[in-house]
C-alpha cells in the first residue's frame, strides 16, 4: 500500500526517527508550511510506527531541544490499510531565521539545503517586517534634486522640505533610510547600477554602452529609457498604398520591465540590473528571485502585488512610473496582444529574466487588419493575382496565402480560375 501523495516540497516521508528531519523542520518554518509523514518509505510504501507515543515524545524533544527559535508544529496519528502512522505539521513562523544548531534551512524540490548568508540576511528582515530600503543607512550627506524636480513636474509638489523626505519613508528619527540613499542623487552604494549594452551582431560587437551608478534610481530609470529610445525608435514603412508607423519593441513593455527590475530586485547582494539589446530582442536581467511569499504563479499570472523595496515602489507608484496592484506582468503582455512574437519570462532563486521580442511583421499573426488591408486593396485594384497582392501589402506569400484563406473561409472574397492563373476578387 502506497501513501495516497507524493513527496514534494511541502511533503517528506520518514521510515523512522532519525535527525536529518530537523533541517525539514527548519525549512518549512523558515518559508513555508509542511508536513513530515513517519512510518512511509520514500517510494510512498507505506509501514507504519510501532510505538506512537514514544515517538510524540521523541520528535517533540529534539525539536525543542535543537531548533532556534521554537517553531509551531502539531502532530497528528493516521491510519492507512490498519497501519498507523504519525503526521508531524509544521507551520511557516514569525520570527524566521529558524535554525537547527547552527545553520538554517530551504526546502531544494524534495530535499534540504543551507541559506546562504545572503538569504539569511532577507529573512531576518522578514522576521523583522522590514524591507532592505527601510534600513537605516550610513550616509549622513543626500541631495535630491531629481526626486524634487520630478514630484514637483508629476504631481505638483510646491515645496520639497525635510517632511516631504518624511512622509515618503526616506528619512526615520532623523537618518536617512537605505531608501534615501538609492534615491539621492548620488550616493555610495556600489549595487545602485545598471548596465546597459547594445551589442551588434554578435556578442563580442559592442555599438553602445552605458554605466549607471552610484546615482538616482530615477535617473537609472530616466537614462534606460534614453538609451531605448536611441536604437529602437519606431519607424515606417509602406503597406500596399499606406505609410504605417511600426514599433521594433512595445515601449511601454521596455518601461514596466526596467521600473519592475529597479523596484524589485535585491539591493543587498552585489550586482547590477543588466540590459543586454540585441537586434531581435532585449534581455533584462534583475538580481535576486522572487519577492518572500511570492510565487512563480503568483508573480506570472495574478495581480498580487508583493514589492520587495516598499519605500522605493512608494515613491516610485506616487510618480505614476508603477502600479500598485500588481500589474506589471500584464501590462508587459498586453503590449504585444495581437503579434506572435511574446515576452518571456525566467525565474531562478538568483535572478529573474525578462525577454522583449523584436516584433517581426511578417510571422503569422501579426497584423491584425491585415485582413482589411487586403479587401481594401481588392476594392480598389479589382480582381488581383497572390503575387500582385504580394508587390502591393509588402508581405511574404505565405503571409498573404494565408490572409487570403481566411478570407476565403469567412466568404469575403472569391477566387477565380485555378493554378497560376488564380486571382481572387472581393464577393
Amino acid at each position: 500500500m502506497r501513501y495516497p501523495e507524493q513527496e514534494s516540497a511541502s511533503l517528506e516521508f520518514k521510515v523512522q526517527l532519525s535527525d536529518s528531519f530537523l533541517k525539514t523542520v527548519s525549512a518549512y518554518a523558515n518559508y513555508n508550511d509542511g508536513r513530515i509523514v513517519f512510518g512511509v518509505r520514500d517510494d510512498g510504501t507505506i509501514i507504519g510506527i510501532s510505538d506512537e507515543g514514544k515517538l510524540r515524545l521523541q520528535i517533540e524533544n529534539k525539536i525543542n531541544d535543537s531548533i532556534t527559535p521554537r517553531p509551531r508544529f502539531i502532530m497528528k496519528r493516521e491510519e492507512i490499510d490498519g497501519k498507523v502512522l504519525l503526521v508531524l505539521f509544521v507551520f511557516k513562523g514569525k520570527n524566521p531565521p529558524y535554525y537547527y544548531n547552527t545553520s538554517t534551512y530551504k526546502m531544494a524540490d524534495t530535499s534540504t539545503a543551507p541559506v546562504d548568508r545572503s538569504e539569511i540576511r532577507e529573512l531576518v528582515l522578514t522576521g523583522a517586517d522590514q524591507s532592505y530600503d527601510q534600513l537605516i543607512s550610513q550616509e549622513t550627506e543626500l541631495k535630491f534634486t531629481v526626486l524634487e524636480e520630478e514630484l514637483k513636474r508629476i504631481i505638483g509638489l510646491q515645496r520639497f522640505s525635510d517632511d516631504t523626505l518624511r512622509t515618503l519613508g526616506l528619512v526615520v528619527n532623523d537618518e536617512y533610510t537605505r531608501a534615501a540613499e538609492l534615491l539621492a542623487d548620488e550616493n555610495n552604494n556600489s549595487r545602485s547600477a545598471t548596465s546597459i549594452v547594445r551589442f551588434g551582431k554578435t556578442r563580442s560587437e559592442f555599438m553602445d554602452r552605458k554605466d549607471l551608478k552610484n546615482q538616482s534610481l530615477l535617473t537609472q530609470y530616466q537614462g534606460a529609457l534614453a538609451m531605448f529610445n536611441t536604437w529602437y525608435a519606431p519607424y515606417e514603412e509602406v503597406v500596399g498604398f499606406r505609410r504605417i508607423q511600426r514599433i521594433q519593441i512595445p515601449r511601454e513593455a521596455y518601461r514596466e520591465a526596467i521600473a519592475n527590475a529597479l523596484v524589485n530586485r535585491r539591493y543587498d547582494i552585489n550586482g547590477s540590473v543588466q540590459v543586454a539589446m540585441y537586434e531581435d530582442r532585449i534581455e533584462i536581467i534583475s538580481p535576486g528571485g522572487l519577492p518572500e511569499g511570492m510565487s512563480e504563479t503568483a508573480y506570472l499570472y495574478s495581480q498580487i502585488s508583493i514589492p520587495r523595496n516598499t519605500v522605493v515602489a512608494d515613491v516610485f507608484h506616487r510618480l505614476h512610473i508603477i502600479e500598485k496592484f500588481g500589474t506589471g506582468i500584464d501590462r508587459i503582455r498586453d503590449e504585444y496582444a495581437g503579434f506572435s512574437s511574446q515576452p518571456k519570462f525566467k525565474i531562478t532563486p538568483d535572478f529573474i529574466q525578462v525577454v522583449l521580442p523584436v516584433i517581426d511583421y511578417d510571422s503569422d499573426s501579426q497584423e491584425p487588419n491585415f485582413g482589411e488591408s487586403i479587401l481594401l486593396l481588392l476594392s480598389e485594384k479589382g480582381d488581383l493575382s497572390r503575387a500582385e497582392i504580394e508587390k502591393h501589402v509588402g508581405f511574404k506569400r505565405s503571409r498573404v496565402l494565408k490572409g487570403l484563406k481566411q478570407l476565403l473561409d469567412d466568404g469575403r472574397i472569391e477566387m477565380l480560375g485555378s493554378g497560376r492563373s488564380t486571382r481572387y476578387r472581393i464577393k
